[in-house]
């Protein structure tokens, strides 16, 4: 009997090696999305996660939940500051909340194209960003593209002008409430998740956002009627919890640079994936009807200098990054 097993395990050895070799993850960690599993910040961070796992020799293990299967932005983010959820990505317009400073990356009229804005954000100014988001208990890693934001209504709208006094969804960030306020709506902050119902049940006139998230979220069939003023870009940051910071820096300080490195990539990833996504957008929209209407630069300029004072409202150390910006 004793001959017969030792027999069996000199003939099939992989048997019971398989079994012996396969380690679980040191760390298994949760990463944040609120688009769906297609959307280009979602198959980033799938990408981000299987990068990690790759080169960590499957070390870090991270479970993407996309479409806000882990709370709202503004939920994820206090998750995120006390280490209930340890990666995401956040529109600046949350993220400043934590950290004032970021609302110069989000001033309105700020960038002149998307090429500027990346000038901006891949070079020191984008590091020095980075840098300071550590303070916030979110650390910052990478950034992502989301586009130019433009108005989009229930009924037309022709003009900047035409925006006065009508009721406008903002995320969920009281400074964002004041750039549209500064353009004569009304600002409305309400969830991503509900902004669709509130147009359909007529709570609010309009919302503004990126080709991608509008087509996404079907607002399109409640709100047909688009300007495009592209009044803001707002990057968005990927973020690790400080907290899982200094947990995966305990256990080895390479994996921090290993993060790092498979943030950039993905962040890379996200930028190409954007820009084929608001092409597509772009071409859905028109298939569905929307109706488009094109901002004048006179127009733009002249409600830049109407809006000088949240310009003029900074202090002078955000003054100066402002122009530092402008200069590039």
């Amino acid at each position: 009997m004793i001959y017969f097993l030792i027999l069996l395990v000199l003939l099939f050895p992989s048997c019971t090696k398989s079994e012996s070799v396969e380690e679980k993850p040191d760390f298994i960690l949760r990463y944040a999305d609120n688009q769906t599993a297609d959307y280009p910040t979602t198959k980033a961070a799938i990408l981000f996660s299987d990068l990690v796992y790759e080169r960590t020799d499957g070390k870090i293990k991270i479970l993407v939940y996309p479409e806000a299967k882990l709370g709202s932005e503004n939920e994820v983010l206090e998750q995120v500051v006390i280490g209930g959820i340890d990666f995401s990505r956040f529109s600046l317009g949350a993220f400043a909340d934590y950290i004032k400073t970021f609302e110069v990356l989000e001033l309105p009229f700020l960038y002149r194209d998307a090429e500027h804005m990346w000038r901006v954000l891949d070079g020191e100014i984008g590091k020095y960003f980075l840098d300071i988001s550590k303070s916030s208990g979110a650390f910052g890693l990478s950034w992502f593209d989301a586009g130019a934001r433009s108005f989009y209504t229930r009924n037309k709208v022709n003009s900047l002008s035409e925006l006065s006094n009508l009721r406008i969804r903002v995320q969920e960030s009281d400074y964002m409430s004041s750039i549209v306020s500064a353009l004569g709506a009304i600002a409305i902050q309400i969830p991503y998740s509900d902004v669709y119902s509130s147009l359909q049940t007529l709570k609010i006139d309009g919302a503004e956002n990126n080709f991608p998230s509008y087509v996404a979220m079907g607002h399109s069939e409640v709100a047909m009627y688009m300007l495009l003023d592209e009044h803001v870009r707002i990057p968005e940051i990927q973020v690790m919890s400080s907290k899982t910071y200094e947990k995966l820096y305990e256990a080895n300080p390479a994996y921090i640079d290993i993060i790092k490195e498979c943030a950039t990539e993905c962040a890379l990833y996200e930028r190409e994936l954007w820009k084929q996504s608001e092409q597509d957008a772009l071409n859905k929209m028109k298939e569905n009807g929307v109706v488009l209407t094109p901002v004048s630069n006179e127009e733009k300029e002249y409600y830049k200098k109407k809006i000088a004072n949240i310009y003029e409202s900074r202090s002078e150390e955000e003054k100066a990054i402002i122009k530092a910006i402008q200069e590039l």
